[in-house]
């Protein structure tokens, strides 16, 4: 072990903490489709890898849309028609949460 290792190591319980995460998406014929699971979907054409990261409802909906193309029945590829329904999805990036740090007493 390298020497200083574990110095300052407290035996205490732990604190839990609660955080707030803010995830960005959109809801297409009742499916809850995050940004983040499209955009992995665009890295995903004919000779990668299948992503398998969507639910069974999320794939039914991106198919049904034409956002993915089965890939030998293991996953999806990406479809025709996801980089212009990508790019018609209004996105602005994380405002900072005033009120929050106010009332947090910073």
């Amino acid at each position: 072990m390298a020497p200083g290792a574990g110095a300052g190591h407290e035996s205490s319980t732990p604190q839990v903490e609660t955080r707030m995460v803010v995830e960005y998406g959109i809801t297409l014929d009742g499916v809850w489709l995050p940004l983040s699971l499209i955009r992995r979907l665009e890295e995903h054409g004919p000779w990668s890898a299948p992503f398998t990261g969507a639910t069974a409802d999320q794939e039914l909906v991106l198919i049904s849309h034409a956002l993915a193309e089965r890939h030998n029945g293991a996953g999806l590829h990406r479809g025709p028609g996801l980089p212009g329904f990508v790019a018609a999805i209004p996105f602005e990036p994380t405002t900072p949460l005033d009120r929050a740090a106010e009332a947090d007493g910073r």
